[in-house]
């Protein structure tokens, strides 16, 4: 109902159920043991260390949704096959994926390798997140480079990083059995992470640089290379939707289009480049199941396209990064909020949640359900993830405060 922007007898709410409303797996340790709960924690996204929701975790939160992965949701590794693992810094054990064989590197720093040979990700020394930085065209100047370099195609399911979009028929099986089970024994939505990233997905195929210059130095490269990988994704978004269309409610798209003072391209670029492509893509999930709904995670400064987005095809942005210029929550509430769903916003991990008091962190939370909650359309959650040091008692009190303030008898009489 909330995401048809109708009031609901509380507001939705949301942790983990994508990888940027998540929660790092060293903070989701200290979470359980504060909860009581007494689970193994699944690390599925190495590259930035976060948790995979456990049921149990989920419903003492009050969160409503979590998230179906990919088989290989980052940087190579496979999920299917867990082993028992620690996480950096003294932050617990895990469950870590059996692929997942970082080698020490010469600078004290831990890289991953895919089976080509090729160092695709580093944690520096003392870290606890991986840098991409195999970049298979950053040397790319032709149309045949581009062929040359997307041409890696398997069918074991390993191939997600390199080469065009694509879903095995294994992964397919394993993505609905999942689906499946979620649906028929939870009361949970599914939020379904897709690897959609047509703008985004350009920085590690070129690196960040070079594409960004792609654009105004070689623009039919540029779309060349975006033609490409549209009708890559949208075969690949047809064969997801067979496997898992019955079960989901939810399609997660990431393009990161902006950055804390300003849009990474001007605006004249998107609507020349990337929105004709996404709307093409969204018009064809929605030819295969109508009634999904679509979700662009998109950081930064990013108001002067936000009609574009709706536009386009999308029903859901996540978030609204407050701490970013130009991102006013009232304005966009006011101009948008009738048709688009505000995933997220209640509250800035990169401050709030970070650095400020429980009281800090609640009253923010009530002053976004204030704006946000009226008339549907808003599902509360944090500004993207949960950073390792942020304490339960902060998490606890950020839910506890939408539980207890995000129901219409307290918003809509503020």
């Amino acid at each position: 109902m909330a995401l048809n922007h109708e009031e609901t007898d509380r507001v939705p709410i949301d942790l983990g159920s994508s990888r940027s409303t998540g929660i790092n797996a060293i903070a989701y340790n200290k979470l359980k043991k504060y909860l009581g709960v007494d689970s193994k924690t699944v690390l599925f996204d190495v590259k930035q260390l976060l948790a995979e929701m456990d049921f149990e975790v989920a419903k003492k939160i009050g969160s409503d949704v979590v998230i179906l992965p990919r088989l290989v949701p980052s940087v190579g590794i496979r999920i299917d096959e867990l082993t028992e693992g620690e996480l950096p810094e003294n932050g617990g054990s895990c469950l870590q994926s059996k692929f997942y064989h970082p080698k020490p590197l010469d600078n004290g720093g831990m890289g991953i390798y895919d089976k080509y040979g090729h160092l695709i990700a580093v944690r520096p020394k003392g870290g606890i997140f991986y840098d991409e930085v195999y970049h298979p065209l950053e040397n790319a100047e032709t149309e045949e480079d581009v062929d040359r370099g997307l041409s890696i195609a398997d069918e074991d399911g390993d191939s997600q990083y390199l080469g065009l979009p694509q879903i095995s028929d294994y992964e397919m099986r394993y993505l609905h059995d999942k689906a499946k089970y979620i649906y028929e024994n939870t009361d949970f939505a599914i939020s379904g992470f897709t690897s959609f990233s047509l703008f985004e997905r350009g920085f590690k195929d070129f690196g960040y640089e070079n594409y960004l210059m792609l654009f105004y130095e070689d623009p039919d490269l540029a779309e060349y290379y975006l033609d490409k990988m549209t009708d890559a994704y949208i075969t690949y978004m047809e064969r997801y939707l067979d496997a898992v269309g019955d079960y989901i409610q939810i399609v997660q798209n990431n393009d990161d289009l902006g950055s804390q003072k300003a849009m990474l391209i001007s605006p004249e670029i998107y609507r020349e480049f990337i929105k004709p492509r996404h709307a093409k893509i969204n018009a064809a999930i929605k030819k295969k199941c109508p009634d999904m709904h679509i979700s662009l995670h998109c950081d930064g400064s990013i108001y002067p396209i936000i009609g574009d987005i709706i536009e386009s095809g999308f029903d859901i942005l996540n978030p609204i990064q407050r701490d970013c210029d130009n991102m006013d929550p009232v304005q966009i509430k006011k101009e948008f909020g009738d048709r688009l769903t505000i995933w997220g916003s209640a509250c800035s991990t990169q401050s709030t949640m970070t650095h400020g008091s429980i009281e800090d962190i609640v009253n923010e939370a009530k002053e976004m359900i204030r704006i946000f909650a009226p008339g549907g359309g808003f599902v509360f959650s944090q500004i993207h993830n949960i950073l390792a040091d942020i304490p339960p008692e902060k998490i606890v009190a950020l839910f506890d405060t939408a539980k207890k303030y995000g129901v219409p008898e307290w918003f809509n009489a503020q």
